[in-house]
């Protein structure tokens, strides 16, 4: 009976050791894969990036699994991404909880997200080691995710503005053009889609701190030369006073651009938002991206008389 009761105890502690084996040999690959990937690897989908960062945070990406570990294609863009905002920083946001839900689950686009300046960036703090800079695209992939969690669904531009330019001989200044072009394909592509967002961030950047959360300051852009503008205003001054009464201090007064039309006139639900500005941090940027996706859920949900 002795002799049964020691070789059980040998057995446990064989099996705990095998255990234990296989998780420093895990992490250990892990961690040197990841040097090496951090260190040999050079990045050059720069939208590929910005969107997984998107993802990231917004917690849709997992651990890496063993499985994975080991089926790892070490020259993938890919895997490389996945290993390394694996453990990004889950950023958390709560949707403000008294705002009007959008009830039924829409699952064709309500919403064209887009950027006439897609080379617009951020301040790319921790990831300059990697020599990545999230830009207004990451913004975009951002408020899709957001908008997504509350049954709202978007599509998000992937063309290429500086190739638009250049197969029509057109300058950067042409950019409005070129996401015109965009917009108007858009429509055939997917005639559910009602909101029309052209993402920007600003030349001066600002941060408004609330209940120990930081925000790059939002402000809504408005042409005036669109001799329908009033019908644009009309929307986002309803966007601009959710945003008024529930965080007064991240939202600056709407800007009135007197020789600007920045596609407006295109259809009454075209919004420009600046989303913070060159020196504002990622993290900052996406706590702005939420409050003004709740504020687009809030609007949506009461025209839909929810």
């Amino acid at each position: 009976m002795k002799k049964r009761f020691i070789a059980r105890k040998r057995n446990k502690h064989l099996i705990l050791k095998i255990i234990l084996c296989i998780f420093i040999v895990y992490f250990s690959c892990f961690t040197t894969v990841k040097f090496l990937f951090k260190n040999k690897i050079s990045l050059t989908d720069e939208k590929r990036v910005n969107e997984y960062l998107a993802i990231a945070s917004n917690n849709m990406l997992g651990e890496i699994s063993i499985i994975d570990l080991m089926n790892m294609n070490l020259s993938s863009p890919d895997t490389f991404l996945k290993l390394s905002f694996s453990n990004f920083k889950k950023l958390e946001y709560n949707f403000n909880k008294e705002i009007i839900p959008v009830s039924n689950i829409v699952k064709e686009p309500l919403i064209y997200i887009y950027n006439s300046h897609q080379t617009e960036d951020y301040d790319p703090g921790a990831l300059k080691e990697y020599n990545i800079t999230p830009t207004v695209y990451m913004a975009s992939v951002m408020l899709q995710k957001a908008l997504e969690k509350k049954g709202i669904y978007s599509v998000v531009e992937e063309a290429s503005i500086k190739e638009i330019l250049n197969i029509n001989g057109w300058s950067y200044s042409g950019s409005y053009l070129a996401s015109r072009l965009l917009l108007e394909d858009i429509i055939i592509d997917y005639p559910s889609i009602k909101y029309f967002i052209d993402i920007h961030r600003d030349s001066v950047s600002g941060t408004a701190t609330i209940d120990n959360i930081v925000y790059a300051k939002l402000m809504f852009v408005i042409g005036l030369d669109n001799k329908t503008y009033l019908e644009n205003e009309k929307l986002v001054k309803s966007l601009q006073e959710y945003l008024n009464n529930n965080y007064r201090e991240a939202i600056k007064k709407i800007y009135y651009a007197k020789n600007g039309k920045f596609n407006q006139d295109f259809n009454a639900n075209t919004i420009l938002i600046e989303i913070g500005g060159q020196r504002n941090k990622i993290d900052e940027v996406y706590n702005s991206v939420n409050l003004f996706a709740e504020a687009l859920v809030s609007e949506i949900g009461e025209k839909n008389g929810n």
